[in-house]
């Protein structure tokens, strides 16, 4: 098997200028990869390209914030206009915003700052895809920090986001695999090796990566899917509260999931037991 290497690519990765971000753009710069690497903090930026540079990678620092439209597309631009296009983008969710979960739904919080944690990855998403699409290729890889699985730099409240992506990436895989798109996610968890997460991240960035609209759990030894289904559930058209208690198990039975890839399937799973 020949290694898996980005020669001709160009990537955007997002959180770039330390922890999980900067290995990413380390591992896709080393595979060949031209790599914009984006950071808030324009000296983290500048510092991690250097490094990339002095290994005889090629990159640019960029500090361009997507925490509106216009930012997300001057960080596309960035991209554009100095290597010609993007091919691949890995959002980190974990820095679009520093307000905790339960902060954020229990406390007077800064709406601004809420709100750009939960549009920030949507923006600059819809900026990659539109562009991606025009070229009929992409890749583009989502930080998810789902509860408290988050490991490195990331922080617990970026829940919020985390989940407005997830809606996002459901609607885009969809539309996706018709121009050789792809859209996934990985969730860092206390246990993961960040060097593993790094490599999941690379090959779901890779033009061999098959799946979209999947999440990859990183833990421990190893890797899992998490997913969002749905059962057969229960069929009862006098349906009453009493019906739900007496009726629980079944309805929470997880032996009958499946993962609907559109609107259709999901309906044909919910309607088709009970029409044999």
């Amino acid at each position: 098997m020949t290694d898996i290497r980005f020669d001709g690519r160009v990537a955007i990765v997002t959180g770039a200028g330390r922890g999980g971000g900067r290995r990413q753009a380390q591992l896709l710069a080393a595979r060949g990869a031209r790599v914009v690497v984006n950071d808030a903090v324009a000296g983290d930026a500048v510092v991690v390209a250097k490094e990339i540079e002095d290994r005889g990678g090629v990159a640019i620092p960029t500090s361009d914030v997507a925490d509106t439209p216009e930012g997300a597309r001057a960080l596309i631009d960035a991209a554009v206009n100095s290597f010609g296009g993007v091919d691949i983008l890995v959002f980190d969710a974990g820095r679009a915003s520093d307000v905790g979960s339960s902060e954020a739904l229990l406390t007077d919080v800064d709406p601004v700052a809420l709100l750009a944690g939960l549009f920030g990855g949507y923006w600059l998403t819809q900026a990659a895809w539109v562009h991606m699409r025009e070229r009929h290729y992409g890749r583009i890889v989502l930080w998810c920090a789902l509860g408290n699985s988050v490991a490195d730099d990331m922080e617990e409240g970026n829940t919020v986001a985390s989940m407005g992506l997830v809606g996002v990436m459901n609607i885009l895989k969809c539309e996706g695999p018709d121009h050789d798109m792809m859209v996934n996610m990985v969730v860092p968890t206390p246990s993961g090796d960040p060097d593993a997460l790094s490599d999941v991240v690379g090959y779901l960035a890779h033009e061999s990566c098959v799946t979209t609209g999947e999440i990859f759990a990183v833990h421990g030894d190893g890797l899992s899917r998490m997913f969002m289904g749905v059962n057969e559930g229960i069929f009862d058209p006098g349906l009453t509260v009493e019906s739900v208690r007496d009726h629980l198990e079944e309805i929470l039975d997880p032996r009958t999931f499946v993962v609907p890839d559109e609107a259709g399937q999901e309906i044909q799973q919910l309607l088709l037991p009970h029409l044999k």
